[in-house]
């Protein structure tokens, strides 16, 4: 089942080494041209080493860049301007929406937007989760794959604490 997603969560996922855990998980990931902009563009001038993985997953043809049509770049403008979300992730909202799939996000503007359409989104530390359950990830991979996480992004410690006791539930 493919995803979309905004840059942070395939930023974060790159950095610390778990892209490929998308793949993985749900075969296709689609992001938006503005996503693909900030997370390699951006990146490789700063020499960001994550963007290489990024464009290499893009090169693979497993990480897909949509061209939204003239339709949806309109509503997600509009989307921009009526809310406090960013390009990104108006336009990996629209493509959720308009294409019926689940959408990654870890800011609660987007995710509380897609809860009112009625869409499926999760986290990046969700996506580590589901991959633990899966067996993708062993107990000791999903703990380290969370402290790495936090070390490049804010997570909150009751977050990390509820992933940690759910994680614990399945291994008993």
């Amino acid at each position: 089942m493919p995803v979309t997603s905004n840059t942070s969560p395939v930023v974060a996922l790159a950095k610390i080494g778990r892209l490929r855990l998308l793949k993985d998980l749900y075969e296709t990931v689609f992001i938006s041209p503005f996503v693909r902009v900030e997370s390699v563009d951006r990146g490789k001038e700063i020499a960001a080493p994550d963007a290489l993985e990024i464009e290499k997953a893009i090169d693979e043809g497993w990480v897909k860049v949509v061209k939204l049509t003239r339709k949806q770049s309109l509503h997600t403008r509009r989307l921009v301007g009526e809310t406090r979300i960013g390009l990104g992730e108006a336009e990996a909202l629209t493509l959720a929406r308009d294409r019926g799939m689940m959408a990654i996000f870890d800011d609660k503007e987007p995710r509380a937007i897609a809860k009112s359409w009625n869409l499926e989104c999760m986290s990046t530390v969700m996506v580590l989760y589901e991959a633990f359950v899966k067996k993708l990830i062993s107990y000791d991979e999903l703990i380290d794959s969370l402290a790495k996480l936090a070390k490049v992004m804010w997570i909150s410690t009751d977050v990390i604490t509820e992933i940690i006791k759910r994680a614990k539930k399945v291994i008993e």
